[in-house]
């Protein structure tokens, strides 16, 4: 028994050292293909519950029919499937409705994220829940003096008037709506035809959260997640800059001539070695040895990044960007202390 026992801790020793391996792109196939028949065991136990679901989601559909016709200005469009197991809802509203809902009268600045499209799925190999997220600006006052605690360095002479600053930022919004509209559609584009193909299974959820709304800045979270087999994690993150109007990259932040990239690398790298260290369950592709060419050294041009509440600077990563699919997408908090002096 004694012999029996040692067996299965090496055997689960093993299992997790194997999770932990990064999966090459050659092997993604087979592995998806293993995946998908394990699926398909898992789903037809589902079945119950999915019929239970879809069933109330037609009784919802239904109320909703009732009452848009109250709704003044709201384009929808709804699809019902012949096939008994599928409900697919796809209501969509207006750019004007969008802009008229933001656009409510307040004191200041006021930035709002309204779903512009929504996107609903389901069938027995097939589920998507997808909120396609618009920003709308409503009327601003001209901000003076030097923003503090925000993560800026602004002061007053940078301040541009109140009606240059509004056409800038205006423009900024239609171009990072349109972006937004772009990505998302292609992927819904791109889902329904593996759904109308009816082969494999998968998933697709989209949804988004306001992560900055300070005095300077404006950032809008964009989570993205597309299942076929294996899951895969993404954001899209966009930043305006409230002063100037205009989105900004990482390197807009910081002066010229500074090593921002260098500073702020060197600390998520220091991040993953303490928790490596604290958890075995953590793997980070920072001194790897095996594969140095997947080593974590510098930030991208375009990474994504926010600001949290204390103006703390949060960096976002993708799955499989600085470790194995199984760690999901990541974020390290890089405290304001280690770069304030840098900052424009």
């Amino acid at each position: 028994m004694k012999e029996y026992g040692n067996m299965e801790e090496r055997l689960s020793r093993g299992r997790e050292d194997y999770e932990k391996i990064p999966v090459p792109e050659e092997m993604r196939a087979k592995l998806e293909a293993g995946i998908d028949r394990a699926l398909a065991e898992k789903e037809e136990m589902r079945m119950a519950d999915r019929e239970k679901r879809i069933s109330e989601n037609r009784k919802k559909q239904n109320m909703e029919k009732k009452n848009r016709g109250k709704i003044t200005g709201f384009r929808i469009a709804v699809a019902v499937a012949a096939a008994a197991a599928m409900v697919v809802i796809l209501p969509n509203t207006g750019a004007d409705v969008a802009h008229a809902m933001g656009s409510i009268p307040v004191v200041g600045k006021l930035f709002q994220a309204v779903t512009f499209r929504d996107y609903q799925y389901e069938s027995d190999r097939f589920d998507a829940d997808v909120e396609v997220p618009q920003i709308v600006v409503g009327e601003s006052e001209k901000e003076a003096g030097e923003q503090e605690g925000t993560g800026t360095k602004h002061n007053a002479a940078a301040d541009q008037s109140g009606g240059a600053v509004s056409d800038e930022l205006q423009q900024t919004v239609e171009q990072i709506n349109f972006d937004i509209e772009k990505v998302t559609d292609q992927l819904i584009n791109e889902f329904q035809e593996l759904a109308d193909a009816g082969e494999s299974y998968g998933s697709l959820e989209i949804h988004h959260e306001i992560v900055t709304d300070n005095e300077a800045y404006f950032t809008l979270k964009l989570f993205i997640y597309q299942g076929a087999g294996s899951g895969y994690q993404r954001y899209k993150i966009y930043t305006v800059d409230k002063k100037t109007g205009k989105q900004v990259q990482i390197g807009d932040l910081f002066a010229e001539g500074s090593d921002y990239n260098g500073v702020l690398s060197e600390n998520i790298r220091d991040q993953m070695r303490a928790q490596m260290a604290e958890d075995e369950n953590k793997v980070y592709w920072v001194d790897y040895e095996d594969v140095p060419e997947w080593n974590f050294e510098r930030l991208k041009e375009d990474q994504n990044f926010y600001f949290d509440e204390a103006g703390n600077l949060v960096i976002v990563f993708d799955e499989y960007e600085v470790a194995p699919g199984y760690m999901g997408a990541l974020e390290f908090t890089v405290e304001r202390a280690v770069f304030e002096e840098m900052l424009k």
